[in-house]
């Protein structure tokens, strides 16, 4: 079975906007979730600064035995320019995913004598 949940808004005075997007995913091996957002700030710039900032990037991978889970964590923060018209605007933007697994156990047998023989 798969649910998926989609959220848009804008951020007060068309500051930014902000998208989510949620997913819950269950089969036979495991059960999964996912979420990513995107975030964006829109500010006015007065020129394009030479050296831009290099994204930063984050990755982090747990994996937890006893509970046969797994999460893996991504997130991108970074700065772009653009223009519109005659102004030049900053983009401050932060993507992140996240992505939960829990993988079922075995199916255990019946303890019914029948089951066994």
């Amino acid at each position: 079975m798969k649910n998926v949940t989609y959220k848009k808004r804008s951020l007060p005075e068309n500051r930014g906007r902000v998208v989510s997007v949620r997913e819950a995913l269950s089969d036979q091996e495991c059960d999964s979730r996912s979420m990513k957002n995107y975030v964006y700030i829109l500010s006015r710039a007065d020129a394009v600064p030479k050296d831009i900032p290099v994204p930063e990037i984050h990755v982090t991978k747990r994996i937890m035995n006893e509970g046969q889970d797994e999460a893996f964590f991504l997130k991108v923060k970074g700065i772009i320019y653009t223009t519109k018209g005659r102004f030049i605007y900053k983009v401050d933007y932060c993507h992140s995913l996240t992505v939960q697994m829990h993988w079922k156990t075995h199916v255990l047998s019946s303890k019914d004598p029948a089951a066994l023989a």
